[in-house]
């Protein structure tokens, strides 16, 4: 069960201390993963972790290595396709990317049109970072032809990977956002 009593109901001056309050409900983001955790929980609800409060960073200058993978062909694909099939064929490729990805320890930072942008070493850094990039890299290749096929439409995939220095904001509750040369 769960009480409620309204504002006006209450003492007058436990009333004041609500109306007037200046109160906001943060999340947390676990460390070792990342999950957007409500205010008050003690573990990460997708992992597990201790959850630590840190005081939220504005900027970090960080090596990272980051990939960018686009189809080559969308455009001609989009005017030979219904936009329905297309669709469907874009969320497979989407989800099967973000998989891949997230699985090698990345970050999708976006997807614009058909390219994939995804970051190894933000919010977590491990020293193998540049490894599981391009790991990821090689099975987001391999794994392209079974989304091609299974919806039969020919697709071919160009992958970047580059390690390098950038700024990014880790502030929680926002987007990751790296800048810089890689």
């Amino acid at each position: 069960r769960i009480g409620v009593r309204v504002l006006d109901q209450l003492e007058p001056g436990v009333a004041a201390h609500f109306l007037n309050a200046n109160h906001t409900i943060g999340d947390m983001h676990c460390a070792a993963c990342g999950q957007e955790n409500p205010e008050g929980f003690s573990y990460c609800g997708k992992c597990g972790a201790l959850l630590v409060a840190v005081q939220p960073q504005r900027e970090l200058r960080k090596v990272v290595t980051v990939v960018f993978c686009d189809l080559t062909g969308s455009t001609e694909l989009g005017g030979a396709t219904d936009p329905e099939a297309l669709r469907a064929t874009m969320r497979g490729y989407y989800d099967e990317m973000r998989t891949i990805l997230e699985r090698h320890g990345g970050t999708v930072e976006k997807f614009i049109g058909d390219a994939v942008m995804a970051v190894f070493g933000v919010p977590v850094a491990h020293e193998d970072d540049a490894e599981r990039a391009v790991r990821a890299a090689l099975l987001m290749r391999s794994r392209l032809a079974a989304v091609a096929e299974r919806r039969a439409v020919p697709l071919v995939l160009r992958i970047g990977v580059n390690t390098g220095l950038v700024v990014t904001g880790t502030t929680p509750g926002r987007d990751f956002l790296v800048t810089g040369e890689a």
